[in-house]
């Protein structure tokens, strides 16, 4: 059986019964009590293999160890669809590759699936699923979707965002041991631009770039000793 902890430790570095962890699965367990679904699911970009991965399912214990692992291509019903174009999808479902629990054989009647995007990066999807006959979500639900999306794309973007850190932090002592504070602080100055260029939006890539430039050639005109890497 696939182990959520797993594939969540693997593609977002949240470790099990982490904070993160707490936080996406009560986004999910109330996201599908609010539009009045039975199920609710959180799936992670494979990059690689060029779709999505279930991470995440609540509503039915049965149903998440039946899920978990399970795998949906990119701009394949509604959740794929929603993956593919970065916007909420609401309809009835028509990708019917996942398997469900023979009790529910006959598939889901709705889904609403919402894209977690950093910035313009999708990062997973999260979905709410009815099996009630004749249900339908709303335009409302889809504007709700979207919202705990964007709270568990930040969810996701601050544990990223503590894990470069603590890389920069763990490479900063080693840099000191080795090379003394010296070292230290030329790998500070590089981790703190690397981190500048990553968050700024592309357009002020080029003023920033000036912004070095022209501070490198006063240092030259001031007779400064530039290290050359």
């Amino acid at each position: 059986m696939t182990d959520s902890n797993t594939i969540l430790a693997d593609y977002f570095g949240i470790l099990p019964e982490t904070p993160e962890a707490v936080v996406l699965r009560l986004l999910i367990e109330t996201g599908v009590q609010i539009v009045d679904a039975e199920e609710g699911s959180l799936l992670v970009v494979d990059e690689e293999g060029d779709d999505l991965r279930f991470a995440m399912t609540v509503g039915n214990e049965e149903a998440e160890k039946n899920l978990l692992g399970q795998r949906v291509p990119l701009g394949k019903g509604i959740t794929g669809l929603a993956a593919s174009t970065h916007e909420v999808q609401i309809g009835a479902p028509t990708f019917k590759d996942v398997k469900q629990l023979e009790q529910r054989s006959a598939g889901p009647e709705a889904v609403i699936a919402a894209p977690m995007l950093i910035g313009d990066n999708l990062v997973g999807v999260i979905t709410a699923v009815s099996f009630k006959k004749g249900k339908r979500f709303t335009s409302n639900d889809a504007l709700l979707y979207a919202r705990f999306a964007s709270i568990a794309a930040i969810v996701v973007d601050q544990r990223r965002r503590l894990k470069i850190q603590t890389q920069t932090a763990g490479a900063e002592e080693e840099q000191a041991k080795v090379f003394g504070e010296k070292g230290r602080l030329e790998t500070q100055i590089r981790a703190s631009i690397a981190r500048i260029m990553q968050t700024m939006p592309e357009v002020s890539l080029p003023h920033f770039a000036r912004l070095l430039s022209e501070m490198e050639s006063m240092l030259v005109e001031k007779g400064e000793e530039l290290p050359i890497s």
